[in-house]
C-alpha cells in the first residue's frame, strides 16, 4: 500500500513538472522569442510581443504602471498557494479551443503587424494552458489572477476616446468650484483662465491659464486606479456588490482627484505665480515645476483616499480580509482527492504543443515584408477654388507637440464676398500607425460643444461619391456685459485610405486597416480631410432655422469642387 502511494506521488510530481515545463516553453517561444511585430512602420526587424511591450511602455509615461502587473499577478497566485499546492494535475481538453483561438489571434496580429492582437493572444493562450495542462479546478483557483493580467496591456485608442469625454466635465467642475470659492474663472472648452480685472488692469488669463490636457482630465491616473480598485476590492472586500461599486468608483475618483489638482495649480498661480505653480514654457514644450509634479501625486492620493473611505463605508473594517489566511485541512483534503495521471498529462502536453505550433506555422508561411499602400490623397491644397481665394495657415504649437514625427499637415482659410469662410485642413499620417484622431477630441479642447452629428453622401465634381461626417457645433461667450452670444459652426470631415477606401468613421478606418492587412497584405496610410465653416454669431435665444441648412449646402458645393484636386482616386 505504501509503495503504491509513493509511486502515485512520484507520478503526480512528474506530471506537474511536465505540465509546467511544456506550458512555460510554449509561452516563451510564442511571446518572448518569436519575432512578432515591427511596433511601427519602419525598416527595423520584428521583435517579440513582450520585448515590444517593454519598449512601448518605456516611452509611454502614462502606461508604465503596466510594468507592475506581472508582479501583482505573481502575488495573486501566491495568495492562493494553500489551494493550488495540493491540487492534482488533471488537464482538460476544454483548454484546446482557447489555445487554438490564441494561436490564430497570434497569427492575425503578426500579419496585421499590431501588438494588440499579440496581447489578446497571451490572454487566450494562458487560459488554454491553465485549463489544458492543469484542469478546471486550477482555472477556478487562478481565474482572477489570469483576468487581472489584462491590466498589463496598454490600450492607447481607449486613452484618446475616454480622455475626450472626461476633459470637459473635469474643466466644468473645477471652474464651478473656483467660482464658488470666489476666484473669477472663465472656461473656454477645456481651458481655464483667470478673469479680467478692470481695477488692476489685468487681462483675462494673466494670473493663470490652465489647459485640461489628457493627463489632467483623469486619464493618466484612471487606468491605474481601475487596476487598484479591482485588486483592492478582490483582496479586501467580501461581497460582490461592494466590489463592483468600488471598481466603478475609479472613474469619478480620478476626475475628482484631477479637479483637486487644478485647484492647487490655480491657487498656486495666484499666490506664487504661474511659473512656480505650473512651470516654464520652453518653446512648444512645458517644463513642469516641482509644484506641478507634486499636484500630480496628489491626484492619486486623493483618489485612493476616496476609494478607501468608500470601501470602509460599505464593509467597515474590510482590510482584515486582505490578510493571508490558511486553507482548512478539510478543504485541502477535498481538493487533493484525485491523483495526477502522467500518461493523460503527456497526451495533453503533446496536444498543446501541436496546437501552439499552428500559430507559428502560419506566421512562418506569412510574408515577412508587408506591402504599404499608395497614398489616397496628397497633402496639397489649391490657392484658389472657383471664386474662393485662400491664405495659408501654419500648424499650431499644440499640433506640433501632439502629432507624431512624419505627419504632414496643410491648412488654408478660403473666402469670397457674400459667402461663409471655410477653413480646410488636410492631415496625412506619419510612420506610426495611429497618428490621426477624431474631431471629437480636438474641437471640445477649443471650446466647441457638439450639438449633433450626421453622415451624408457628397457627389464630387469628378463623379465620385464619398460619405462624410457632419458635426454641428457651437460655443457661447459674453460679448459685452450681460450679452451672451452663440457662435455656431459646421465641421465636415472624412478619412481617406488607399485605392479609394474612404469612411466618415474613425473606428471604421481601423477596421479597414485590419481587414486589408489580413486579407490583402495591404497597409493603409490614412489621411483626414476636414472643412470647418463658421455659420452665424447671434445672441442666445435668437435663431434662424434655415441658416444651417443653407450653410451646409454651400459647404458641400465647396467640398465637391476642391476634393478632386487632392484626392488621388477618381470615380469607381
Amino acid at each position: 500500500m505504501g509503495k503504491a502511494l509513493k509511486v502515485a506521488d512520484d507520478e503526480g510530481k512528474k506530471a506537474r513538472w511536465l505540465a509546467l515545463g511544456v506550458g512555460v516553453g510554449i509561452f516563451l517561444v510564442l511571446f518572448v522569442l518569436w519575432p512578432y511585430q515591427h511596433w511601427q512602420f519602419s525598416d527595423f526587424p520584428r521583435s517579440s510581443v513582450l520585448v515590444g511591450w517593454g519598449r512601448v511602455l518605456a516611452v509611454s509615461e502614462e502606461w508604465q504602471f503596466c510594468f507592475a502587473v506581472p508582479f501583482l499577478v505573481g502575488y495573486l497566485v501566491y495568495r492562493k498557494k494553500e489551494q493550488w499546492v495540493k491540487l492534482p494535475v488533471e488537464g482538460s481538453w476544454l483548454g484546446a479551443p482557447w489555445i487554438f483561438a490564441g494561436a490564430v489571434i497570434f497569427w492575425l496580429g503578426y500579419k496585421v503587424d499590431t501588438g494588440y492582437l499579440g496581447f489578446a493572444a497571451i490572454q487566450a493562450v494562458t487560459a488554454g494552458l491553465i485549463l489544458m495542462l492543469g484542469g478546471k479546478r486550477w482555472m477556478s483557483v487562478l481565474f482572477f489572477a489570469w483576468l487581472f493580467l489584462i491590466f498589463a496591456w496598454p490600450f492607447f485608442p481607449l486613452d484618446h476616446l475616454m480622455a475626450a469625454q472626461l476633459k470637459i466635465p473635469t474643466a466644468q467642475a473645477a471652474a464651478m468650484l473656483l467660482r464658488l470659492l470666489g476666484v473669477d474663472t472663465v472656461r473656454n472648452g477645456s481651458v481655464l483662465e483667470s478673469g479680467a480685472d478692470l481695477v488692476t488692469g489685468l487681462a483675462q488669463g494673466a494670473r493663470f491659464k490652465l489647459e485640461v490636457s489628457d493627463s489632467c482630465s483623469g486619464m493618466r491616473s484612471l487606468y491605474s486606479l481601475i487596476m487598484v480598485s479591482a485588486l483592492y476590492g478582490h483582496i479586501a472586500l467580501r461581497r460582490t456588490a461592494p466590489k463592483l461599486v468600488l471598481f466603478l468608483s475609479a472613474v469619478p475618483m480620478a476626475v475628482f482627484g484631477n479637479v483637486v489638482r487644478l485647484l492647487m495649480l490655480a491657487y498656486g498661480s495666484l499666490w506664487f505665480g504661474s511659473e512656480f505653480a505650473v512651470g516654464h514654457q520652453n518653446g512648444d514644450h512645458l517644463e513642469e515645476s516641482a509644484f506641478h509634479l507634486l499636484a500630480g501625486f496628489v491626484v492619486f492620493g486623493v483618489a485612493l483616499g476616496g476609494m478607501f473611505a468608500l470601501a470602509t463605508l460599505m464593509e467597515g473594517k474590510h482590510w482584515n480580509k486582505a490578510k493571508l489566511k490558511k486553507t482548512s485541512d478539510h478543504k485541502r483534503e477535498a481538493e487533493a482527492e484525485s491523483d495526477s495521471d502522467i500518461k493523460h498529462t503527456a497526451t495533453l502536453c503533446g496536444g498543446a504543443l501541436g496546437i501552439a505550433s499552428v500559430g507559428l506555422l502560419l506566421c512562418w508561411t506569412t510574408p515577412e515584408k508587408q506591402v504599404f499602400a499608395g497614398l489616397g490623397m496628397r497633402a496639397e491644397l489649391p490657392e484658389t477654388v472657383g471664386d474662393y481665394v485662400s491664405k495659408e495657415l501654419d500648424w499650431t504649437a499644440k499640433e506640433r507637440q501632439n502629432f507624431d514625427e512624419g505627419v504632414q499637415l496643410v491648412r488654408r482659410n478660403y473666402g469670397k464676398p457674400g459667402a461663409h469662410q471655410i477653413l480646410a485642413t488636410l492631415v496625412l499620417s506619419g510612420q506610426l500607425k495611429k497618428t490621426l484622431h477624431e474631431p471629437t477630441r480636438c474641437l471640445p479642447d477649443a471650446g466647441w460643444i457638439i450639438s449633433s452629428t450626421d453622415e451624408i453622401s457628397v457627389p464630387l465634381d469628378n463623379g465620385r461619391i464619398i460619405d462624410v461626417a457632419i458635426m454641428y457645433v457651437f460655443r457661447d461667450y459674453e460679448k459685452t456685459p450681460g450679452v451672451t452670444v452663440r457662435f455656431k459652426g459646421i465641421n465636415l470631415y472624412w478619412y481617406e485610405g488607399a485605392e479609394g477606401v474612404s469612411t466618415p468613421s474613425y473606428m471604421a478606418s481601423n477596421y479597414y486597416s485590419y481587414r486589408d492587412a489580413i486579407f490583402r497584405n495591404l497597409n493603409h496610410r490614412w489621411g483626414q480631410a476636414a472643412f470647418f465653416m463658421p455659420v452665424s454669431e447671434r445672441e442666445v435665444g435668437v435663431d434662424e432655422p434655415l441658416e444651417s441648412m443653407i450653410a451646409l449646402e454651400e459647404l458641400k458645393a465647396f467640398v465637391a469642387t476642391i476634393a478632386p484636386k487632392f484626392l488621388l482616386v477618381g470615380p469607381q
